[in-house]
């Protein structure tokens, strides 16, 4: 019976979001003080490690996770690029970056020449140009050759693979969702209703305008970010801009939420919907927009994930 009355609570919880805004984290934090509280958590150091992933691929597809974070995508053939990883890095002794691989729409399997190759390397936030203070070459991984230097997997549609790193240093700590509940046992579709509704009211408020509410579910995964980057008042200022540009466009329209799939991050520790539109915005959250910005017409996602933290009982937007 027990049971019965828990599974029916939570059902009508799920169903019940007619109110303005649903936002019971963070009270005190509003439009006009979230730049202060932000900046007032961040600490400087003497070194401020900045790092990044350098990668090189060719002739596939690619998803980079950090952490099982995703931190980068690529449905095109082939390039190069970089991207920094310190939100991603939590106070683990070993962290990792997994790879999932994909053969092209063009050949539908792996080439002999298909290849990821990458590296993570440093520098230091408070002089990108000391030489003495970057470091290269910290963790290197290339994906599996036979022995002709071929890629083991050329014939396959799929691979993927999940390696540890360690860093010399990661200064700060940020709660992020280390110590968040493992919700891959969660009754799956009482959490796609959960996540619906969490995004129904993100949509809302953006389109109404609600800046301390979008203030308000915004500010962990900020603080996170500026703690993790070593920002500074400005650069949290620029961040919370662009947020507000979005609420305050012209034109703002929220793509319908559909066509997704339910996916998990972190371990299972958050969860969120993912688009699975062919288009540009391929494997990105499902809460997709457009909007007009001097007179032409912007895309944007916003990923938002939910996840339970460590000794609260309700989900919190991350």
């Amino acid at each position: 019976m027990k049971k019965a009355v828990l599974t029916l609570f939570l059902l009508l919880s799920l169903q019940s979001c007619s109110q303005k805004t649903m936002i019971t984290q963070n009270p005190n934090i509003t439009a006009n003080n979230l730049v202060e509280e932000i900046a007032k958590q961040v600490s400087h150091y003497n070194y401020e490690p900045i790092y990044q992933v350098d990668f090189e691929f060719g002739h596939c597809y690619i998803e980079l996770y950090i952490n099982d974070i995703l931190a980068y995508k690529n449905y095109g053939e082939g390039g190069s690029s970089s991207f920094t990883i310190n939100p991603y890095l939590l106070n683990f002794s070993n962290q990792t970056i997994k790879l999932r691989m994909y053969a092209t729409e063009e050949f539908g399997e792996f080439l002999n020449n298909s290849a990821v190759k990458l590296g993570i390397g440093s520098y230091d936030n408070q002089n990108e140009f000391a030489i003495e203070k970057q470091q290269s070459n910290l963790f290197i991984y290339q994906t599996p050759e036979d022995e002709n230097g071929f890629f083991k997997y050329a014939g396959k549609e799929y691979f993927e693979q999940t390696v540890t790193f360690t860093l010399p240093e990661v200064p700060y700590k940020i709660e992020g969702w280390k110590d968040s509940q493992d919700l891959r046992n969660f009754d799956k579709k009482l959490l796609e209703q959960k996540v619906l509704q969490a995004y129904q009211m993100i949509q809302k408020s953006f389109k109404e305008r609600d800046l301390d509410g979008i203030a308000q579910f915004s500010f962990n995964k900020m603080k996170d970010q500026a703690i993790a980057q070593y920002f500074d008042e400005e650069e949290v200022q620029e961040g919370w801009e662009e947020l507000i540009s979005i609420a305050g466009a012209d034109n703002l329209e929220f793509y319908p939420l559909e066509n997704y799939e339910l996916v998990f991050y972190g371990e299972g520790r958050l969860v969120g919907l993912k688009s699975k539109k062919k288009d540009g915005f391929q494997g990105a959250s499902a809460l997709l927009c457009k909007f007009k910005r001097e007179g032409k017409w912007v895309e944007a996602k916003l990923d938002y994930l939910l996840h339970i933290p460590k000794g609260k009982t309700e989900f919190e937007i991350y």
